[in-house]
């Protein structure tokens, strides 16, 4: 038997109800093993994904030959879009791929794909190219995001749960702070994209050190004892998951429109009100107070979870939200420091948000569905997300063509990104209804 074997210990099992034991408890170097493989997977995710928003006034304007708006903000949109189906494809596709092949499998290819694709995009020569480089890269981050957090919650023990997957989303955004600071660092945005080719190397690390879950095999054995599929779509759209899949999907489909068609596009946003003046670092800046606040978001939404419930975490931080966004892109017609501050309290919302919607999803569903389920609520509210953000373009048009900005908000100094921005960040109040109506799942053991 090998040392990694030796290492390792059984998965996470349901509790006795009312257990008074440490929630470090039952956490063993194996299980430590797990998570800093899933996080360092996480925090390329979001490198990788966070790269094209940083890079985008430049990397359009060169690869078009023009910094009209007129010109950046359709195609941005449209890269961007692009990218979310991918993101969507991925997360379902790689969902299932978990379910059939193993949560570890998943992993590594999905690796494979978005470092060898956010490389190649350094190379590319048109906007067309680079939206292809780009949807490839969304389909393995996609698929990622999905298999770390069903790996984790599958080997990790019961009592701390929630707690791990909090910290392990604080990967994502570790990885929009690492994206602003390889912005800040190298103004290149070819160079950029070639740095992100790197997690590439993270698969020798997961193929030498990570086993399946326990949960898995064991689900996997029973189903070929039936004669039942490991996944099966007729046995995910069941009556008795439907609600879910619901309340999944437009849960975590109103934080991705608010999220993509709003703090994505910060950066673009930022430009816009610098005009001509700044330093050109202003972008990474803020992309990396973001980043830094958001972590400590998603560290956050654990213990919260615990705390008021699972539901109760998804309502606040999405009116969290909502609130934050509006003082931000309807609190500023010109660039102050104080953009910096208030781009971190909209992160820390983001990053509770994103963290307690990790946390709940894998928990609403079986062991033999639980990734597809888990890849279908995360990505099926991504095609509603890529359609809003593709028209983005076409709404900053418009506002500047009718001057919205002072007919609706009373305001015409400002900025057409800003506004846009504010109208999706309204997608919040999605995540709110759909919690509402949620199940909570709050101190009850994973389904098998």
């Amino acid at each position: 038997m090998s040392g990694i074997e030796n290492l390792r210990e059984p998965d996470s099992k349901p509790e006795k109800t009312g257990a008074k034991t440490h929630w470090l408890a039952g956490i063993s170097r194996y299980h430590l093993m797990v998570f800093v493989g899933c996080w360092l997977g996480g925090i390329f995710d979001g490198m990788d994904s966070t790269l094209m928003s940083v890079a985008m006034p430049t990397a359009i304007a060169e690869l078009t030959g023009s910094t009209a708006k007129s010109v950046v903000g359709p195609i941005a949109s449209y890269v961007t879009s692009i990218f979310l189906l991918g993101w969507m494809a991925g997360g379902i596709l790689f969902g299932v791929i978990g379910d059939k092949l193993g949560r570890v499998r998943s992993m590594i290819f999905s690796i494979l794909l978005y470092a060898t694709f956010t490389g190649l995009a350094g190379l590319t020569q048109s906007w067309e190219q680079l939206a292809v480089c780009r949807f490839l890269t969304g389909l393995g981050i996609g698929g990622e995001l999905v298999s770390i957090s069903t790996f984790l919650a599958e080997v990790w023990p019961a009592r701390s749960r929630a707690i791990a997957i909090g910290v392990l989303i604080t990967s994502y955004q570790a990885g929009v702070f690492i994206a602003g600071s390889i912005n800040t660092v190298f103004q290149d945005w070819r160079t950029a994209f070639w740095i992100g080719a790197l997690p590439a190397l993270l698969v020798i690390f997961l193929r030498l050190t990570l086993k399946e879950s326990d949960r898995w095999m064991e689900a996997k054995e029973r189903s070929l004892k039936t004669k039942q599929p490991p996944s099966h779509f007729q046995t995910l759209f069941q009556p008795s998951h439907t609600k879910s899949l619901i309340i999944g999907s437009v849960a975590f489909g109103g934080l991705l429109v608010g999220y993509w068609a709003s703090l994505a596009w910060i950066p673009l946003w930022i430009q816009d009100l610098l005009q001509t003046s700044g330093t050109g670092q202003e972008r990474g800046i803020a992309t990396m107070y973001q980043g830094l606040a958001a972590v400590l978001g998603c560290a956050m939404a654990g213990f919260l979870s615990d705390w008021i419930g699972r539901r109760g975490t998804i309502i606040g931080a999405s009116l969290g939200c909502l609130m934050a966004s509006a003082l931000l892109f309807l609190g500023n017609t010109a660039f102050t420091p104080a953009v910096y501050w208030q781009v971190a309290l909209l992160g820390y919302f983001i990053g509770v948000m994103q963290s307690v919607m990790y946390i709940y999803l894998p928990e609403l569903f079986p062991t033999l569905i639980r990734a597809s389920a888990t890849g279908f609520c995360l990505n099926v509210g991504r095609l509603t997300t890529a359609i809003a953000v593709f028209y983005v373009g076409d709404l900053i048009r418009m506002i500047d063509q009718q001057n919205l900005a002072a007919s609706i908000f009373a305001s015409p100094k400002l900025s057409d990104y800003g506004v846009a921005a504010f109208l999706f960040a309204l997608a919040y109040l999605g995540s709110v209804v759909a919690a509402f109506f949620g199940t909570e799942t709050q101190g009850k053991p994973l389904p098998e």
